[in-house]
């Protein structure tokens, strides 16, 4: 996967997507490649996050491990991510604010994957030093919290 696809992908990931061309420039030198095959752990519940992720390819599962009443533990599904036009960004976005972020849920491959990752450290520098980009992608980020909410109260609604 060359520059040009990693561009790509970042043009169709919903926190850049209002980049401009030199913008989204600045922000694909900080990105690796990362693959992953079915089975394969992301990242782990309770682990510090460091790195943003976006799926480029594959399907990846959020869970989460509970505790049923103190004796018993369980894992719930929370979220699966699949390959579609609209990249989904996973996990970490707290961390674009300067504050530290511990995983809520295990991130698992369920099939071959391929992630475009990046040090969260690193897209906040570039962030501060452009307030430009900082603006476009905080004002992402707020509608996809907004709505990440509304699906939590739908499905909270559904039960």
């Amino acid at each position: 996967m060359g520059i040009e696809e990693i561009t790509e992908i970042l043009r169709m990931c919903e926190l850049f997507c209002e980049l401009s061309d030199n913008e989204l420039r600045s922000i694909v030198n900080l990105c690796q490649i990362e693959e992953f095959e079915a089975g394969d752990q992301i990242y782990e519940q309770g682990s510090i996050g460091t790195k943003l992720y976006i799926l480029a390819r594959g399907r990846v599962t959020l869970e989460r491990k509970i505790n049923l009443d103190g004796t018993r533990k369980a894992k719930v599904n929370v979220f699966s991510l699949k390959e579609q036009a609209n990249r989904r960004v996973i996990g970490n976005w707290y961390t674009l604010i300067g504050k530290q972020h511990v995983h809520m849920c295990s991130a698992i491959c369920d099939k071959p994957t391929k992630i475009v990752s990046m040090r969260c450290s690193e897209l906040r520098d570039t962030m501060v030093k452009d307030s430009k980009i900082r603006i476009k992608i905080l004002e992402k980020l707020v509608l996809l919290l907004r709505d990440r909410i509304i699906s939590s109260y739908e499905a909270i609604e559904t039960l």
